[in-house]
């Protein structure tokens, strides 16, 4: 099963394996998983997603992680007018100022980016 997705802001098409389309939906889900289930519940969930619990969640490396971010965040399926489902940012470390870690986030559906 092929799946074309579109990036954002150049239009430029690409397209995913089933195995690169499985590790999406995998990595969508244990993101919402943390937000629903987990978030808040507990003094270690009270921060937002970061990259690092989110292998340990999907137990996977953090290139593959960091490959589905980058996915999620900046490409729609070809046809959608949805937009992205996540978004993230990096922030400077307070200690490590050349450490910048991963705040991932769920994108809300009134503040989605259009094509």
């Amino acid at each position: 099963m092929l799946q074309k997705r579109v990036w954002v802001r150049s239009g430029v098409i690409e397209v995913l394996d089933e195995r690169e389309v499985r590790l999406l939906n995998h990595v969508y889900e244990q993101i919402v998983h943390y937000y629903k289930n987990l978030y808040g519940t507990r003094p270690c969930y009270r921060y937002p997603l970061t990259l690092s619990r989110l292998m340990k969640l999907c137990n996977r490396s953090g290139a593959a992680i960091r490959k589905a971010l980058q996915y999620l965040a900046n490409t729609i399926p070809l046809g959608s007018h949805d937009g992205t489902l996540i978004f993230y940012d990096r922030i400077q470390a307070v200690k490590n100022k050349s450490h910048r870690p991963y705040r991932i986030f769920l994108r809300q559906k009134s503040d989605s980016v259009h094509t």
